[in-house]
């Protein structure tokens, strides 16, 4: 039977890592190294904050819209790194260009890159040649997923600020996604060192916060073993600015993807914080029946 558990949050757990792994029920916090047109990196995020809040109970917190299974309550926040905005002639024709090569890389005409459909690969039907691909996607869990952009540091330094004590429906009481951090902090501070440290400290900060809100209010069910997911990414340059130690210290586990064949459709998701080098394979499918990211986490 397929896994639950997201590509992020199976194979995290499968590496073992106290600082990424939460808990059993697949909450993790990472920081994902992005690709170089970020596609990769943004689906698998949108995989993990799907699975994060597909496995919280549907239970209507007062959004106003529970009738016919349309509960918009807030369980995952996703805050998405809006372009930079150009106004000289020169800039304008940058952009125009840039967006006719993004669209020729899987890009949509929106703020980000289209996700790719993520799916775990199965065994293979005697009768059929073809891998199971994954179920289709709940809407009434998509519309759990609030997504939100963001056009400086201190928009997300407002959001997660001001997020445990928001109205109880808009709480991201299963996880926090932080999409283009990295290119966030370039554009607007040169190294981005403190910067970089504070958001993160102000992320974990806030997900412990909202975690011991919820046990002690919203969450009836929960556990003290429970966490709220998070999960940033960051571009090569802005990862680099830190030692590893530092997004230790900060509670965060560390993936990158890597494609060392740009030829193949194969990239690895590596695991930078392991003694032993760790890291698993996926696939970018594009077959008409099954397009998007199948991955596995064989067991060692």
């Amino acid at each position: 039977m397929p896994s639950t558990l997201s590509f992020l949050q199976a194979a995290s757990a499968k590496c073992a890592t106290p600082s990424a792994m939460s808990s059993s029920n697949g909450d993790l916090h990472l920081l994902l190294v992005e690709d170089e047109t970020k596609t990769l990196a943004y689906s698998l995020a949108m995989d993990a904050a799907y699975s994060a809040a597909s496995s919280s109970p549907p239970s209507c917190r007062g959004c106003g819209f529970s009738e016919n299974n349309a509960c918009r309550c807030c369980e995952v926040a996703m805050l998405v790194t809006r372009r930079k905005e150009v106004t000289n002639n020169q800039g304008r024709q940058y952009q125009q260009q840039h967006q006719q090569q993004t669209r020729n890389q899987n890009y949509h005409d929106t703020e980000i890159p289209f996700p790719l459909r993520c799916y775990q690969e199965v065994t293979i039907n005697k009768d059929s040649n073809d891998a199971a691909p994954g179920e289709e996607r709940d809407q009434s869990v998509l519309s759990r997923i609030h997504i939100k952009y963001v056009h400086s540091i201190q928009d997300v330094i407002r959001y997660l600020v001001y997020s445990p004590s928001l109205p109880v429906h808009l709480i991201p009481l299963s996880g926090i996604f932080l999409l283009g951090l990295g290119d966030l902090i370039s554009r607007e501070h040169s190294g981005g060192v403190m910067e970089l440290t504070h958001v993160l400290s102000l992320l974990a900060d806030t997900g412990m916060m909202i975690c011991n809100n919820s046990i002690a209010s919203l969450h009836s069910s929960v556990t003290d073993n429970d966490t709220t997911t998070l999960v940033a990414t960051l571009n090569q340059q802005i990862y680099t600015s830190l030692p590893q130690t530092v997004y230790k210290q900060l509670g965060f586990s560390i993936a990158s993807i890597q494609n060392n064949a740009p030829s193949t459709s194969i990239s690895e998701l590596v695991f930078e914080d392991q003694s032993v080098r760790t890291s698993f394979s996926f696939r970018n499918n594009r077959n008409d029946d099954h397009d998007g990211i199948v991955w596995s986490v064989q067991d060692k």
